[in-house]
């Protein structure tokens, strides 16, 4: 063979393999680059998504707790009779109770026109709202119930008109402040 041909033949045997492979494909270090962005990229983004929901989170449990108060002054008000909002560890269950050692287990809203702070036999229950995880909710006056008397004003099991009720999560406090005339103002806080 002459090396015209040679050398031809040799150029379509390159072009054919390169045909062959058509530039699909990554070679193995082009691959783990990729895969290094990606890692490095992974990295600095879980801590922000995490973050992310818990904010998201606290946000949600807050405004459970929040609709749940507006709940129990407007209708204390349209009713003209205490409502109150009391913690409850059986708010899921046929008949529930104001019982529980935390408001993370849950909480009631119900016409209370029996004895205050607790469901009787005639109390009609309103909203209930079943537990709640990853969420720490302290208070301050309110630590088994908040009621609402008909005149729209607050009162907390102590006899107290105004109180707090703290929601954590992931170290991003919201602070539910219920003032004597039974007005709610939300503040953001750290735990």
């Amino acid at each position: 063979m002459r090396p015209q041909q040679r050398a031809k033949l040799e150029s379509l045997s390159a072009k054919a393999k390169g045909k062959h492979m058509g530039g699909r494909g990554f070679t193995l270090v082009e691959l783990l680059v990729v895969l290094a962005i990606v890692a490095i990229l992974w990295a600095i983004a879980i801590p922000g998504y995490a973050q992310f929901f818990a904010y998201h989170r606290l946000v949600a449990v807050t405004n459970d707790l929040v609709s749940s108060l507006h709940l129990a002054r407007s209708e204390a008000i349209k009713r003209g009779k205490r409502v109150t909002v009391c913690k409850s560890n059986t708010a899921m269950d046929a008949a529930p109770s104001c019982e529980g050692t935390s408001w993370q287990q849950g909480w009631l809203v119900f016409v209370d026109d029996g004895v205050k702070g607790a469901v009787d036999a005639g109390d009609q229950i309103l909203k209930v709202h079943g537990s709640i995880s990853a969420a720490e909710i302290t208070t301050t006056n309110f630590g088994t119930y908040a009621s609402y008397l008909p005149s729209g004003g607050s009162q907390g099991n102590n006899g107290l008109g105004n109180g707090t009720l703290n929601v954590c999560v992931a170290g991003i406090k919201r602070s539910i402040i219920i003032n004597k005339v039974g007005r709610i103002r939300i503040e953001k806080e750290t735990c």
